[in-house]
């Protein structure tokens, strides 16, 4: 290259690509290979290396473009925009991010005026994308986006253009004819764009516009085969999540019935070459446990669904049959013409996903039936799941499985009628979330400890107030078996709220003055369900009736203490405030009397 400085007006065309390209190949060995195997004590080592070569190939196509040659402008321009790209990217991997965007933004004064010519539009398109990663690593999402949209308009201007890009290796090749591939550079630069944008909004908390754009990403990625089938399912996954979140269960479903199916392709295709060496077994265990990481996806959608279904029937009076789940309610500005203006086209038209999609409804449960279907797709997921999350293995992963289980039968409780079948539904919860307690040691995994007393508490109430309804709608004396019942189930909620709150005190058994934000609410609930509870134990004798009164008078005044000392936990817990200082004030006359008929 530094030949070509002093030749600069007797080069021809073939000898500067030549020159060129025995440089570009060396710098693309250097960033692609080489990099890979830097010491860690030297990690941009050829990154460096390359960065020297490239700014070489700068000097020398300075002194070619300034000189008087007839050489081909445009294809002068993008060699050394492809030269500027990469000393931008390299600066931006080793932190030097004024000197990278300093050399982008030179990129782009050289090159903008000829952004749609074949030679340039695939390396315009990659800087506008590294200008846009760029004000993103600086936490300017704003700025970032102003770059990835000029991408976006870009590409979309070339293609009106219905011209066919010619980035520099296929200048550099020489071909007669630009093979797919090349046009493949530029719509994988694109999709880059897409990807990026999807970042850019959700950190914009554009969430909506955030998702769009995700399902774009893989939808190109799909379109072109230019995926990795297990991190596609991942994110096909992950994103119905957020559409499940949006009651978009139309689009929830398909994208993880997409995921399950691409699983599926590749899992076939993967068996196919089976043997026994460690590539192939390392292969079968990231399969196994994304996998696992799928079906939680599902277990979260009919979840989702059967929660939403539930506060939908807790709301709406008129239960219309054709309530929206496909988000056709919600609002996108989509100026961009991302999904041509109807969030229904958010599917994937050439993948064939309907054997997931029957397995299971997209539309609001109504009946217990349409919950029970739900339910037990939700339990064959759940297991799927157990396969690979095993609690002597990863307990975190089965814990939450676990309590997911849990959360599937009190959903379905909530749609079954019949009261006994509804109580057994939540001694199904107790049976796994007892035996679960019993395996794991609060010293590793506290915070699952507290949820799992918390729920418990929640359970045993749950069914306490069933029995309790049932005895009041009941014009027959009450049995002693059914009162021991009754005080049974009293005791075993107090019990488990008690050890929820004591897991919070410090070693001294002390209330912290203020609790931290998250054990706010739980705490000063669970305060309140022991009042209330203490008060609806069955006791004949006084003594056992005063001792109820006092345990509820002190759970009351715990919440009281706690919201006087801290305004914060006052103005979050409001109504509970409000009801356990007016308890505070009724239930001393009701402890007085008692204490006076002791007396008698």
């Amino acid at each position: 290259m530094q030949i070509m400085g002093e030749m600069a007006e007797n080069m021809t065309e073939k000898e500067v690509l030549n020159d060129f390209k025995e440089s570009y190949y060396k710098v693309r060995k250097l960033l692609d290979e080489e990099s890979k195997n830097d010491p860690e004590t030297e990690p941009y080592l050829s990154k460096y290396k390359a960065k020297e070569l490239l700014l070489t190939m700068r000097e020398s196509l300075t002194k070619i473009i300034g000189s008087q040659t007839d050489l081909d402008r445009v294809k002068l321009d993008a060699m050394m925009g492809t030269v500027l790209l990469n000393i931008g990217i390299i600066n931006m991997d080793t932190e030097e991010l004024t000197a990278s965007e300093k050399v982008l933004t030179e990129a782009v004064n050289l090159l903008s005026e000829n952004s749609l010519k074949p030679e340039v539009i695939t390396t315009v398109l990659n800087i506008y994308n590294n200008l846009g990663i760029l004000w993103s690593s600086r936490d300017n999402p704003e700025t970032a986006k102003v770059f990835l949209l000029k991408a976006k308009e870009l590409y979309e201007s070339f293609k009106c253009t219905l011209q066919m890009p010619l980035p520099i290796e296929q200048m550099l090749a020489n071909f007669e004819e630009t093979p797919v591939s090349d046009f493949m550079l530029l719509e994988k630069a694109y999709t880059l764009t897409l990807y990026y944008l999807a970042q850019v909004y959700g950190t914009l908390k554009e969430n909506l516009k955030s998702g769009v754009y995700c399902h774009s990403t893989l939808r190109r990625q799909l379109q072109y085969s230019d995926y990795e089938p297990i991190d596609w399912a991942l994110n096909s996954a992950t994103l119905s999540q957020f559409f499940a979140e949006q009651n978009g269960f139309y689009q929830s479903r398909h994208h993880l019935a997409a995921a399950s199916t691409i699983l599926e392709k590749y899992e076939k295709k993967m068996m196919e070459s089976a043997s026994n060496d460690d590539a192939f077994l390392a292969k079968v265990e990231t399969f196994k446990h994304r996998s696992a990481d799928v079906a939680r996806c599902w277990v979260k959608y009919c979840l989702l669904l059967m929660t939403a279904s539930k506060a939908r029937l807790m709301t709406d009076s008129e239960m219309s049959a054709d309530a929206v789940t496909d988000m056709s309610n919600l609002k996108l500005e989509d100026e961009g013409n991302i999904c041509d203006g109807d969030i229904k086209n958010l599917i994937f038209p050439d993948l064939d996903v309907s054997v997931y999609e029957k397995k299971i409804t997209d539309k609001f449960l109504l009946t217990y039936q349409d919950a029970r279907e739900v339910f037990l797709s939700c339990q064959s997921w759940l297991n799927k799941a157990k396969e690979y999350y095993k609690l002597d293995t990863l307990a975190s992963d089965y814990i939450e499985l676990v309590q997911d289980s849990s959360q599937a039968y009190s959903y379905l409780a909530f749609f079954e009628e019949d009261d006994e079948r509804r109580a057994k539904m939540h001694k199904r919860r107790i049976d796994m979330l007892e035996e679960l307690i019993k395996e794991i040691n609060p010293t590793y995994y506290l915070q699952y400890c507290r949820q799992l007393w918390y729920e418990l508490g929640e359970v045993y109430t749950d069914i306490l107030n069933i029995k309790l309804e049932k005895l009041n709608n009941s014009n027959e004396r009450p049995t002693a078996h059914a009162l021991k019942k009754i005080n049974a189930l009293c005791e075993k909620s107090i019990e488990m709220y008690d050890n929820f709150i004591n897991s919070v005190k410090d070693k001294n058994s002390k209330m912290p003055l203020k609790l931290d934000s998250d054990h706010v609410r739980p705490v000063i609930s669970a305060y309140a369900f022991i009042g209330r509870n203490s008060m609806k134990r069955i006791a004949l004798d006084k003594n056992t009736q005063l001792e109820n009164a006092q345990k509820s008078f002190d759970s009351y005044q715990a919440v009281v203490d706690i919201c006087t000392n801290d305004p914060d936990a006052a103005s979050m817990m409001q109504e509970e405030y409000s009801l356990c200082k007016e308890m505070v004030q009724i239930l001393p006359i009701k402890i007085k009397k008692l204490q006076m008929e002791q007396l008698v």
